[in-house]
């Protein structure tokens, strides 16, 4: 629980996180995986030691808390799309 509130207490954070890890913009689909090896990850980033099957535990917790905040909208058992306006791709110009 402890480990799982470093990640929820620490939600923008943790986005901006998974961002500097994997193509991550506002719409795009987030996979379990990758919120998964995020967690670990951070965790460790943190100085906060843990293992594959706790961080999973820990992956399925945080990502039901994003989808309360509306910030992930499942489209799949192990797909996400990601809600999240400041990560808007810049349009280029022509």
């Amino acid at each position: 629980m402890e480990k799982t509130l470093t990640i929820t207490n620490n939600k923008i954070e943790f986005l901006h996180f998974l961002k500097k890890m994997f193509p991550l913009f506002h719409l795009s689909n987030l996979f379990f995986r990758d919120v998964h090896y995020g967690i670990i990850d951070f965790l460790e980033f943190k100085k906060i030691k843990t293992n594959y099957g706790e961080a999973e535990k820990i992956a399925i917790e945080v990502v039901k808390f994003y989808e309360k905040l509306n910030i992930l909208k499942k489209i799949s058992n192990n797909t996400w799309v990601l809600n999240y306006s400041e990560f808007v791709q810049p349009k280029k110009a022509n």
